[in-house]
């Protein structure tokens, strides 16, 4: 429950390295020049990237989308774009380091590079891009003047910049609990805030709706339950302190309540083993009616497949519970608006200005908008100075589902060099339950138990590696043990907890803590 090779740009170098080893910050008495779009170049830079999964079913390159097409005729630039084979990423990854050749344009979440991003920049396989963006991106260096928390978490415990951001404008609440507001009404039950009344809700939904399955989740390594006992999944702040949710003593007290309804047939018999598309099904076909899940995928895929056979099926969302009534939820899942590593600059790249320059478009207006919606008056219009997206998108002429269609015209629904717009996610949620779903399960204190994005070491990261790789085996193995009622929680947790020290536990928080610690001083 716990959790080819590439060749370097083409074109001249135009001066103006971004390498090196300057630690200067982003500096007021440097003006970083205007950049006149699209830029007069001949160059060719090659992106290397993992395929776009809306992408995927329609295309074989992201160079034959609208966006890639678009992209490289706002720049004024040719990309060749390369996609590891799905599933071979991480080998693919690796071959390129091995050739030592490398993409102009990379696309990976270099928080997960052995050793972190710093690694990487030491190792000479990316470029420090500080004097980058203090002279040749104005609209990047704006936004991080402007927005000093998230120029904090994009660079290095040594003040180096390492990627071109993927960006949010907001702090984003996507996934959260939903229950069948049809079964609500049916069983004369109101939405459930308490424990206590989670437990009516799903018993009456077993004994009155006849649910097989009253809960089921498509995230096993979470359940909204826990953030009621003041548990998360993984580590995450307790009053300022780095902490592992599965260790704290509260997490008896959860396992305990999910023991009961697992006795009582209040969860899913097959929790431990069924997957996304078995909660899909039960969620849609009367065999469940509580589960937590996100809000495009889940709550507007349940919704018309669930009336396709039942009219007045419907969703809601509930905030996430708490144990006494009236109570702001403490916890909760909650995204910062940095979420992605990035798009970094290969350091064989022959044309690092450029590439730069390239990236940066997304930070300013026109990019914003090329990302965010498309091309106007073909994928988007403006109305009342908004931009509305088109039939293009909402009825697409080739069949393609909205997620699809989307897809083929913007990155906003993904990730990229650029702030997706909220404005964007106002209209992909075009359900009225998914558009109050966001704003239910934004309501908690979340925010303040968020952990950063925090930079391990390089010999941390694998002694890191090493013990939660054991310890995230070991929790879910007594987690579904617990549940089921194989291992007694009253006389094992404390054998539990006594193992998990012994498996590094307390170096793991150590590592964390130490890191955050860095965090905080930069």
């Amino acid at each position: 429950m716990v959790t080819s090779l590439l060749s370097g740009c083409g074109g001249g170098d135009k001066g103006g390295s971004s390498s090196g080893s300057s630690k200067a910050e982003l500096s007021d008495s440097v003006e970083a020049k205007e950049n006149t779009y699209p830029l007069n170049s001949d160059d060719t830079f090659t992106y290397w990237g993992v395929m776009r999964p809306n992408i995927a079913p329609n295309f074989t390159n992201m160079g034959d989308t609208h966006i890639g097409k678009q992209w490289q005729k706002q720049t004024g630039v040719k990309i060749k774009f390369e996609h590891p084979v799905t599933g071979q990423d991480t080998e693919q990854f690796n071959l390129i380091l091995a050739d030592g050749n490398y993409p102009d344009l990379w696309d990976y979440d270099w928080r997960s590079f052995p050793g972190g991003p710093a690694k990487a920049l030491d190792d000479g396989v990316i470029l420090e891009l500080n004097d980058l963006i203090n002279e040749h991106c104005p609209n990047l260096k704006k936004y991080l003047k402007d927005h000093p928390e998230v120029a904090r978490t994009i660079k290095t415990d040594d003040g180096r910049y390492y990627s071109f951001p993927s960006l949010r404008d907001v702090y984003a609440s996507y996934l959260g609990p939903l229950v069948r507001s049809d079964w609500l009404k049916k069983c004369n039950l109101e939405v459930p805030e308490t424990i206590d009344e989670w437990h009516d809700v799903l018993t009456a939904f077993k004994d009155q709706m006849g649910a097989s399955a009253p809960f089921t989740a498509s995230n096993k390594s979470d359940t909204f339950f826990a953030y009621a006992y003041g548990v998360q999944n993984g580590f995450f702040l307790d009053d300022g302190k780095v902490v592992f949710g599965p260790a704290k003593k509260e997490y008896k007290e959860y396992m305990k309540t999910m023991h009961q309804w697992y006795d009582e047939g209040l969860i899913d018999p097959d929790y431990f083993a069924s997957g996304e598309d078995e909660t899909t099904a039960k969620m849609t076909t009367g065999r469940s009616g509580v589960t937590s899940a996100w809000a495009a995928s889940g709550m507007m895929n349940y919704i018309p497949i669930g009336q396709e056979t039942e009219p007045e099926y419907d969703l809601t969302a509930t905030k996430n519970p708490v144990l006494k009534k009236g109570e702001t939820p403490e916890y909760g899942y909650i995204e910062n608006p940095y979420y992605y590593g990035g798009l970094a600059i290969g350091a064989t790249c022959k044309d690092p200005v450029t590439a730069a320059e390239v990236l940066d478009y997304g930070y300013g207006e026109e990019g914003h908008m090329m990302f965010n919606f498309g091309e106007d008056g073909v994928s988007y219009t403006m109305e009342n100075d908004n931009p509305v997206y088109t039939d293009v998108v909402w009825k697409n002429e080739n069949g393609w589902p909205v997620s699809q269609a989307i897809a083929d015209y913007i990155l906003a629904y993904s990730f990229g060099p650029f702030v997706q717009d909220s404005r964007y996610q106002e209209q992909y949620l075009y359900m009225d339950q998914a558009k109050e779903a966001i704003k239910t399960w934004a309501d908690t204190n979340a925010k303040e138990h968020l952990m950063p994005e925090i930079t391990r070491t390089s010999d941390e990261s694998s002694e890191y590696a090493t013990i939660m790789n054991d310890i995230g085996t070991y929790v879910g193995e007594m987690s579904a043990k617990f549940i089921m009622g194989t291992e007694d929680i009253d006389s094992g947790f404390d054998k539990y907890l006594d193992t998990l020290n012994q498996m590094g536990l307390e170096q793991a928080v150590e590592i964390n803590t130490a890191a955050y610690e860095r965090y905080q001083k930069r």
